[in-house]
């Protein structure tokens, strides 16, 4: 017999899921008045910019790609209340190894080159989130501060190697070409939407799947809820949070990977305006669900899209996208208080003590 759908608590959640949105535009609304335009005329041309017509579109998609994959590196360690700080620099080391390997080898046939240069970079990605999981699992190092270090050495290194071992010599900073046998083909010329992109909804099918029939999907939910009870359980806490963080790299890995064979063609230094931390936000915004993960990364890109159309069309300067960035990672911060803290409650409570006395 078919379980019941309780579609009360499916309202309920996807409410909560997009009250941080809703409060960011209301404010963003306000600014937007306060500069002397009309916030529905704002708000219109920065989704018909992003939206309306098949380039439009296609360039949306293209800008959620990364922190769809990045978004999902996230989730998989925040779903176990791991804190894997370090996906921006994973990134880094995973998209570097896909261009070693894109440039390195050469005659072969484009589907094998493309899934070797892939499979360097989830490798590599994967064994650099293993330093800061064998450090959380093995002597219980708390994996935010190693991760956010590590970030800095992934990234100063890949510098290091692109401006002198490996430098093209073309003028800036980035490595030579990648052979075209190992390119990401695009959906269409006047977009840089690739094949990515497929990767990335593969990814997210992948991660539902892990998530909700695998026996590592239980583990990591059970970790999440509760680490002493999944103890009791006689599960291998330490070990599986190294499989976990371990898995997150080889997430961020295959989104560096994306940059280099699909945008770039190459690995230029500094190619990331923070896909890491972008996709942090998407995790929180989604909930740690692969569902939630690629509507809130859609939304992400409909903002970073549309934005150039809002300022072009309206006059609403694009900084306002950062603003409302920036005011959902606020009300979404509220949120997790509230949820993990009871913020709220004892807000009110210590209202009314005032008020009383």
């Amino acid at each position: 017999m078919m379980a019941k759908i309780n579609y009360k608590q499916i309202s309920k959640k996807v409410f909560y899921l997009i009250l941080p949105v809703i409060f960011a535009f209301l404010v963003g609304a306000i600014l937007i008045v306060v500069s002397g335009h009309n916030p529905i005329e704002a708000y219109g041309a920065m989704f018909r910019g992003a939206l309306v017509g098949k380039s439009a579109l296609y360039n949306t998609l293209f800008s959620s790609t990364p922190i769809i994959v990045t978004g999902l590196a996230i989730a998989v360690a925040f779903k176990a209340n791991l804190f894997n700080m370090g996906v921006e620099g994973q990134m880094y080391l995973g998209a570097f190894a896909a261009a070693y390997v894109g440039f390195t080898l050469k005659g072969l046939p484009p589907v094998l080159h493309v899934i070797l240069c892939i499979l360097a970079a989830v490798i590599v990605g994967g064994l650099f989130a293993l330093i800061p999981g064998v450090l959380k699992g093995r002597f219980n190092v708390n994996e935010m501060v190693v991760t956010i270090m590590l970030n800095y050495v992934a990234i100063l290194l890949t510098d290091y190697l692109t401006n002198f071992v490996f430098y093209s010599g073309e003028g800036y900073a980035a490595t030579y070409p990648i052979e075209q046998s190992a390119y990401l083909p695009r959906f269409m010329k006047t977009s840089q939407l690739n094949w990515a992109f497929i990767i990335a909804l593969i990814m997210a099918c992948v991660v539902y799947y892990i998530f909700k029939y695998t026996r590592l999907g239980f583990e990591i939910k059970a970790i999440g809820h509760n680490v002493s009870f999944a103890e009791a359980t006689g599960m291998n806490t330490r070990n599986k949070a190294i499989i976990i963080m371990v898995v997150s790299g080889m997430l961020a890995g295959i989104a560096g990977a994306g940059e280099v064979l699909g945008v770039h063609h190459r690995f230029i230094a500094g190619f990331s305006p923070g896909y890491g931390w972008d996709g942090m936000t998407i995790a929180l915004l989604g909930k740690n669900n692969p569902i939630g993960i690629l509507i809130a990364a859609l939304f992400f890109g409909i903002l970073k899209n549309g934005g150039s159309t809002m300022e072009l069309m309206v006059g609403v300067p694009r900084s306002l996208i950062s603003i409302i960035q920036g005011l959902i990672i606020f009300f979404l911060a509220v949120d997790y208080l509230n949820t993990e803290f009871g913020f709220m409650s004892r807000l009110k409570l210590m209202f009314r003590r005032k008020v009383r006395g």
